[in-house]
């Protein structure tokens, strides 16, 4: 195990409170780009653990949910596209 990846890991997830807020409490378009912002960080984070721990093979994870939340994200614009 490398501490370092893993220290990394947990500062980025002290990073999403205040995007977390930004999400539920700002207006729709602040709503996207926290939503965003969320989404990376998570997959950095999937990444940085998967590296900390030593563990290879779970490098797919991050890659799919960066495709897959990517796509999500379009769809959280699309609905939200009348108020933006």
């Amino acid at each position: 195990m490398t501490a370092g990846f893993v220290v990394a890991a947990i500062a980025m997830l002290v990073c999403l409170v205040p995007a977390g807020v930004v999400l539920a409490r700002g207006e729709a378009a602040e709503a996207v780009i926290g939503y965003e912002f969320i989404t990376g960080v998570v997959v950095m984070v999937f990444a940085l653990l998967a590296e900390g721990f030593g563990r290879p093979s779970l490098f797919e994870f991050p890659v799919l949910l960066a495709l897959l939340l990517y796509g999500g994200g379009l769809v959280f614009v699309r609905a939200l596209e009348r108020w933006l």
